[in-house]
């Protein structure tokens, strides 16, 4: 599901691609290392009409060939020395994972070891080392399959050889056609020819993005009658105008027809790299009422409003609040600008966020016990630091992250101070919950149901995790609970466990570590993963999924450490974090479709992080045993002058904890191990792919009789419905009445239109849910 809304935000079919192939080399850095290189295999070389136009948006791709470096093409030797980076003069963008196109190599020459071409055996070891780009069954990617896969753009393309052929022919011009007008219709051979006859508007933008090539590439002849048609459509001659004044027309957009191509230019403005730079050149001294379509307009706002928020810091938080809702009246529309689509108005965008947090922390959050101040957080607190994390994630530059640093030291820094204060107040009455609590509710899984740790999952974040998994058709239920104090992995880990009853805590000691009750062992990893194993816990790593088929199977994973990428890259955290949360996300669905009835997610503590840094304070080292950024374990027989809270472990024995958000350590964006809500309250999730049992079910046989199909099926459930649709995962296509399974595994499905005999449709098995749990192509009437 994730892939297939990935693709819903491409434009055209060379949008999609790169984004497939950018995600392909996804990994998750906490476990493992980047892929040496992407390998995109091609049997047929299918694909090469592409990668000229490909290479201008990811220059990153390499082609095996003929050695050219200017186009990035050489043999396979050449091409291991060039993403090993030994090469100074091919550049490659810094932390970008390299991808080989490989024109009429597929993947099982590469696989057939010794008996591999010695020209290509350079690039063997990649495959183990690298990734490879390949369809979800391994196979290699081809036009067709990307087209109609529901990992592609799921389109619906007819599959005799006539349009097989078309849709190759046109291969250039369906690269760069918009997606969308490609959609709600069957594709034919037709279809495909229209593309490659004049499309005026393609031909006018991708001249102006590169005039000089594009003629060259083109000839005379089809310059000539380029010209010709824009005299017709546009009322300009390119060959007599020039580029220029054919840019300022664009610009002006001074009728329909100037207008329309400004609109198919939006559409995907990425495919046309050299469109920004013409129209600098091209605007107009003549005064114009639309901004837009001039960057330097665009460039001119950005830096009005850098200056703007920067300045945000000499102001009360009530005032640069105004301001904020002032600026965002100003520059919000900025935001459906073309330029916002290529990433040239990243403060525009953050803006929208920065109205939030204003909104947010206009009011503190007040109640009068720990739980009443959590309901409000719960209720819409959180996006506060949500809006944070969002605008600090939208920039990438150092003067917009300042600019970003100003506002947020303005209006959030005062805000979480007097939330961090106000829930330290409360806690010297309402302590936190501790291990010797008798009504304490241990953390336990149900037989077929996998514990997932994650490291530092903040609240926050895990709300966004369940909108992302809600978009996946995953089930969740929300809950939360109090960290261990305090908020550091060593004391709280063990307490999110289902071996906390068999701990307890004599001292806290350097490193807050509790002990094994009883045999005064402090707790290891190997003997914290020992003691899950004993109390009848199946315990694996990624990527492996236990056995989840087991009789009362109770499992525990960890994944995807939030807390280190934090420690490593502090306010750099913000951009990373949606990332790793499709991470996060794709390891509950393997686990879940491994048959694990229900995975739930539990954390150890939150965080603190505010860009441009918390403030810090003193905390003498004679006072303490260890002094860690928010929490100290006190020396026996001294005292400090900071606010205590007993330790989780052992509540006689007191740890010392930085007032409000401050930290004993100097230079810390991100940070945890004090008391605030943003470390205490955890969430606890737990993700269903659906209420019933998983269901195993293979499609036997499918049998036509005239416009009648009958299905033979193995299922070990009862509860299966059959359809038959144009599009497998789309309800709305569906061509017949859906039926249940009967008892012996057989169903019939009839098809009253027969104006549909002969078209390829997917016969698909669902559970009552409406999960497509199988399918299989088949010809309506009978396969050919």
């Amino acid at each position: 599901m994730s892939s297939r809304t990935s693709e819903m935000l491409a434009n055209t079919l060379l949008e999609a691609v790169r984004d497939s192939l950018l995600r392909a080399g996804r990994y998750d850095s906490a476990t493992i290392v980047p892929p040496a290189a992407i390998l995109w295999t091609d049997a047929d070389g299918q694909w090469q009409p592409l990668v000229s136009q490909l290479r201008p948006l990811m220059p990153e791709l390499l082609t095996l060939g003929d050695y050219n470096p200017e186009e990035k093409t050489g043999p396979a030797i050449w091409l291991r020395c060039v993403i090993e980076r030994m090469l100074p003069d091919v550049e490659l963008p810094d932390k970008a994972i390299p991808i080989i196109y490989l024109p009429n190599v597929s993947r099982q020459v590469l696989r057939a070891g010794e008996e591999c071409p010695e020209s290509l055996k350079p690039l063997v070891e990649l495959q183990y080392r690298g990734t490879v780009w390949t369809q979800r069954n391994g196979k290699d990617w081809t036009v067709e399959a990307f087209l109609v896969s529901e990992d592609g753009l799921g389109l619906d393309v007819a599959k005799d050889k006539q349009t097989r052929q078309a849709m190759l022919r046109a291969l250039p011009q369906l690269a760069t056609a918009p997606v969308a007008r490609l959609r709600g219709k069957r594709l034919e051979a037709e279809d495909f020819d229209r593309l490659m006859v004049a499309d005026t508007q393609r031909d006018l933008l991708s001249w102006l993005s590169d005039p000089a090539r594009t003629r060259e590439k083109w000839g005379e002849e089809k310059w000539m009658a380029f010209c010709s048609r824009c005299k017709v459509e546009y009322e300009i001659d390119p060959d007599r105008d020039g580029e220029i004044a054919v840019a300022e027309k664009m610009g002006l957009q001074d009728n329909e027809a100037w207008q329309g191509l400004w609109r198919r230019y939006a559409e995907a403005p990425a495919l046309y790299p050299g469109i920004p730079a013409i129209l600098r050149r091209a605007k107009p001294s003549r005064l114009f009422v639309n901004r837009e379509p001039w960057p330097d307009e665009n460039e001119a706002e950005e830096e009005a409003l850098r200056q703007s928020l920067l300045e945000l810091e000499k102001l009360s938080s009530p005032d640069a609040r105004q301001k904020i809702e002032e600026l965002e009246k100003e520059h919000g529309e900025r935001r459906e600008w073309i330029w916002a689509q290529l990433g040239q108005s990243p403060l525009a965008g953050a803006l929208k966020h920065l109205v939030t947090l204003a909104r947010k922390t206009a009011r503190g959050l007040g109640g009068d016990m720990p739980r009443a101040m959590a309901e409000l957080y719960i209720e819409g607190g959180y996006l506060a630091d949500d809006a944070v994390l969002q605008a600090t994630g939208s920039v990438k530059s150092l003067e917009d992250a300042q600019a970003i640093q100003a506002a947020v030291h303005s209006i959030y820094l005062p805000w979480l101070e007097d939330v961090a204060r106000h829930f330290q107040d409360l806690i010297k009455t309402f302590p936190l919950p501790n291990a010797d609590d008798k009504d304490r509710t241990l953390i336990a899984a149900n037989p077929g149901q996998c514990l997932l740790f994650i490291d530092g999952l903040r609240f926050d974040i895990a709300r966004r995790l369940v909108a992302m998994a809600e978009a996946r058709q995953l089930r969740v239920n929300i809950n939360w609970r109090w960290a261990g104090l305090p908020t550091v992995t060593a004391t709280a880990k063990p307490a999110a466990s289902p071996i906390a009853g068999k701990l307890s805590g004599h001292l806290p000691g350097e490193y807050f570590i509790p002990e094994i009750a009883g045999a005064n062992l402090p707790l290891t990893p190997d003997r914290f993963r020992k003691l899950l194993a004993e109390a009848g816990y199946q315990v694996f790593n990624s990527p492996e999924t236990g056995h989840p088929g087991e009789p009362g199977a109770r499992g525990w994973t960890e994944f995807c450490e939030f807390d280190r990428l934090g420690h490593t890259l502090q306010s750099r955290l913000a951009a990373r974090i949606d990332e790793q949360l499709e991470l996060v996300l794709d390891r509950i669905q393997g686990l879940l479709e491994a048959g694990w009835q229900q995975v739930r997610v539990v954390t150890d503590h939150g965080w603190l992080l505010v860009p441009g840094g918390l403030p810090a304070m003193k905390l003498p080292k004679y006072l303490t045993e260890s002094r860690w950024t928010r929490c100290a374990a006190i020396r026996p027989g001294a005292h400090v002058d900071v606010p205590t809270a007993g330790w989780y472990w052992n509540a006689y024995q007191h740890i010392a904890f930085a007032p409000g958000v401050y930290c004993f350590i100097n230079g810390n964006e991100y940070a945890h191990g004090g008391v605030s809500l943003q470390e205490c309250l955890l969430p606890d999730l737990t993700f269903n792919s659906s209420g019933l049992t998983p269901v195993t079910v293979s499609i036997r046989e499918i049998q036509w009789y005239g416009m009648r199909c009958r299905v033979a099926v193995d299922t070990s459930s009862s509860e299966v419905m059959a359809d038959l649709r144009t599009k497998p995962n789309d309800p709305h296509s569906s061509i017949t009445t859906p039926k249940p399974i009967d008892s012996g595994g057989r169903v019939g499905l009839l098809v009253a239109d027969d104006a549909l005999e002969g078209t390829t449709v997917s016969l698909v098995l669902l559970d009552l849910s409406g999960r497509v749990l199988a399918k299989q192509a088949t010809t309506v009437g009978g396969d050919e």
